[in-house]
């Protein structure tokens, strides 16, 4: 297994930079080294995505991550003090090994895979995420993760504060509460869904529409990365600026619960 160690790595359906992106891999995530191309990588994720990386944004693991970036943005600093410039910043969900002193009242010490220690603030870090807990936890979870996406650009394959889209941002609010649904914006690939009748959605349930799938919030809300909005938004299928005409497209409603 390879683990990332860049920020955000970009992952492509060749190998090549000009080709498209289909993912993106963050750091601390781990990936099976399947073959090589020049200066690219062909790997499998963790979750069973499949694409080409720059081999430089991989490297062998250290030790395993403790803790995962629970803000959009966290700088790693050289000194404990944050008035220095930030040797990396890591988006939401990276993963970390970090260690803490009791000497040590606001930084943890991240260890990079290089074996450098950088300085990170302990309340940007939160500990893995265990996909445990009652369904109402989970539920409001996955609803408080996705709305941490809100206003965040659309970006084609992404899944990061940088940008993303539609199957990223339900995939990351899934993935930031410890589950695990199939990166696509597809219902029949996701093994881990079944159908319901849209009246029976509850908030953290998806929606799926023509190449498109959203968040419900509950109701007739719900959450989405639109590429003709250029964002994240909350939408309405009774009074949303998409909603209306996005209800007359649904192809189903999922979720991943199993209580009725």
């Amino acid at each position: 297994m390879m683990t990332v160690c860049y920020p955000v790595a970009s992952m492509t359906e060749a190998p090549d930079l000009m080709s498209e992106q289909v993912d993106e891999l963050l750091f601390g995530e781990t990936c099976e080294l399947l073959e090589e191309s020049g200066a690219f990588a062909r790997v499998r994720t963790d979750y069973g995505y499949r694409g080409w990386v720059e081999r430089r944004a991989l490297t062998e693991p250290l030790h395993a991550p403790n803790r995962m970036v629970d803000v959009p943005f966290c700088d790693l600093l050289c000194e404990n003090r944050n008035f220095y410039r930030p040797m990396m910043t890591l988006p939401r969900g990276a993963r970390l090994d970090v260690g803490y002193s009791d000497t040590e009242k606001r930084y943890g010490f991240a260890v990079l895979p290089s074996k450098r220690v950088w300085y990170v603030h302990k309340e940007h870090l939160r500990p893995l995420p265990t996909g445990l807990g009652t369904e109402e936890d989970l539920r409001a979870g996955i609803v408080a993760q996705g709305l941490g996406y809100l206003g965040v650009q659309y970006r084609w394959g992404g899944r990061s504060p940088y940008g993303v889209d539609c199957s990223g941002l339900c995939f990351m609010a899934y993935r930031l509460n410890g589950l695990t649904i199939w990166r696509d914006a597809s219902f029949e690939k996701n093994d881990s869904l079944r159908e319901i009748p849209l009246a029976d959605v509850k908030p953290g349930d998806l929606l799926f529409f023509p190449g498109h799938m959203a968040l419900s919030l509950g109701g007739s809300e719900f959450l989405h990365a639109s590429a003709s909005a250029g964002r994240v938004i909350r939408d309405d299928f009774e009074k949303g600026p998409y909603g209306p005409s996005l209800r007359e497209k649904l192809l189903c409603a999922a979720t991943r619960f199993s209580s009725k």
